[in-house]
């Protein structure tokens, strides 16, 4: 793992409280469209990847699903023309796109881009700043007390990489 990867795998443990028991987030992934993959990362140091790239689709996995486009590359299309509203797939299954805001950072005042994408009970936010950086963050179960708090640290998450020039 190189030096950038492990600093933005603690950024995303700390800023989205990865490292509790009881975080409403079961994993997260920092991207940006030039730099690829910051880091993935799963709750309490369990594997993040595979909630975002389907393993029957990696290189030397064999798998025999239907041809689709990297899950990695769907990510990165995200990132460049917004969540649409069709939805994408990640980890080979597709997701909806539920809702989609405009928000400004209460610090800079640029404005952050965040939507509610769903796949059957489970939800996952999906933010980018002006600058291309987009966060995935997936909720742990459907409460809403657990969209409404990972919601926050989303934003939150977001407002640090604005802060941090991204």
């Amino acid at each position: 793992m190189s030096p950038v990867t492990e600093q933005w795998d603690e950024v995303l443990r700390t800023h989205l409280a990865l490292g509790e028991e009881r975080s409403p987030v079961l994993a997260a992934a920092a991207f940006s469209a030039e730099a690829g993959f910051f880091a993935v990362a799963g709750r309490g140091g369990a594997d993040g990847w595979p909630y975002f790239r389907s393993m029957a689709h990696a290189p030397g996995a064999g798998g025999t699903g239907p041809e689709r486009p990297d899950d990695v590359e769907a990510l990165c299309t995200v990132c460049e023309e917004a969540v649409h509203p069709r939805g994408l797939w990640i980890a080979g299954l597709p997701w909806q796109r539920e809702s989609r805001e405009l928000v400004s950072d209460a610090v800079t005042g640029r404005d952050l881009e965040l939507a509610l994408l769903r796949q059957g009970d489970r939800a996952m936010w999906v933010v980018r700043t002006e600058r291309g950086v987009c966060a995935f963050v997936l909720v742990d179960g459907d409460s809403e007390a657990n969209l409404s708090e990972a919601r926050s640290l989303t934003l939150e998450f977001d407002s640090f990489l604005v802060g941090q020039g991204y």
